[in-house]
């Protein structure tokens, strides 16, 4: 944007030698201290030296220093009008202040702005004084001056609204995330609930579809829980719930989901892993769970869960490999509990029981 901009001003220069009303050698001069000017500023940004400054993106600096070129053309125009029509150009920069600039630095922008704008009129005044003509040049600078001070207050509450607009979105994503989460997340036990479970398990089979791979489901189930809600009440069935859940919440890969399903049932999905490796996890798990102890209940309470496992084969519905996995489960169930039950793929096979 900002080369963009000096190509504008160059091509009103350009014009203005054509009519005579600047030497040549000042267009040269004026492309040269353009091109010298981004370069420098291109050459900070590319070397990463920018980065050490409070604004990286030196957008005071590079508005400032732009308008040296301008006041160099101006110092060469004799007509009056002429460099009127060039603080108009000159002001532009200003324009790319709201897109960064606090008012304080808006403010100091433009003191920065008028000092050179002054050194150009002392320059004048020196070298040319045949130029200025009282009334009109007091007119000018003191509209110039206003304008300024205008910019930098109208730029300086625009970037105060862009400030307040970033945090506020800021914010917005804060509570969307956090919404979220609500909407994944069981109240009791802090892991995924049931919802979350399906999204996920509906992304695995995308994700299969696309390039194969094995992604298995391990079902478990807390052996004997409404016995142990009987026993000890209800609060300690959402302590055993909780405990549970964080057992196996801490002891899963970065990859895997693991949530509740639904009463005393959990879900664990376990991508790029088939039935063999999804058997040896539900073991550690089973036996993780077999260790769990309760003084906060009573010391002598343990508890056991069974767990079915079925892994996802192609052409095959999630729902299919859920109902398979709740099969074994079942199985697990029926034949003892405290135990894990692999289902074997679709087919003549049967499912057999993991050591």
């Amino acid at each position: 944007m900002s080369l963009i901009s000096y190509f504008v001003t160059f091509a009103v220069v350009v014009f203005c030698w054509y009519q005579g009303m600047v030497p040549g050698r000042v267009v040269g001069q004026f492309a040269l201290f353009s091109i010298v000017l981004n370069g420098a500023f291109w050459v900070l940004i590319q070397s990463d030296f920018n980065l050490r400054f409070k604004d990286p993106s030196m957008t005071g600096a590079q508005m400032v220093l732009s308008l040296l070129p301008a006041l160099w053309v101006m110092f060469h125009l004799d007509a009056g009008q002429a460099r009127a029509a060039f603080l108009m150009i000159a002001m532009v920069p200003l324009l790319y202040g709201i897109l960064a600039l606090s008012l304080r630095q808006f403010l100091a922008v433009s003191l920065w702005f008028i000092a050179l704008y002054g050194l150009l009129y002392l320059a004048i005044w020196t070298f040319k004084p045949h130029l200025l003509t009282g009334a009109r040049d007091m007119v000018q600078t003191l509209a110039f001056v206003l304008v300024m001070a205008e910019m930098a207050i109208i730029g300086g509450f625009i970037s105060g609204l862009r400030g307040k607009l970033r945090d506020r979105n800021r914010d917005l994503k804060a509570a969307m995330a956090r919404i979220q989460e609500l909407v994944n997340v069981d109240d009791l036990t802090g892991v995924y609930n049931r919802r979350r479970l399906f999204e996920v398990i509906s992304e695995e089979s995308s994700r299969y579809s696309r390039t194969p791979g094995s992604f298995s489901l391990c079902l478990l189930d807390i052996d004997h829980f409404k016995e142990v809600n009987d026993s000890y009440g209800h609060q300690a069935g959402d302590t055993i719930l909780k405990t549970v859940a964080q057992c196996v919440a801490n002891d899963l890969r970065a990859i895997d989901c693991f949530g509740r399903y639904g009463g005393e049932e959990f879900l664990i999905v376990l991508p790029q892993t088939p039935l063999n490796g999804a058997s040896v996890k539900a073991e550690r798990v089973r036996k993780a769970i077999e260790e769990l102890r309760f003084p906060q209940i009573t010391d002598a309470l343990r508890i056991s869960v069974s767990i079915g496992v079925a892994e996802y084969v192609c052409g095959e519905n999630t729902d299919e490999t859920l109902a398979r996995a709740d099969q074994a489960l079942y199985r697990a169930k029926d034949s003892g509990r405290n135990q894990v039950i692999t289902s074997a793929a679709p087919g003549p096979s049967a499912a057999v029981a993991a050591d």
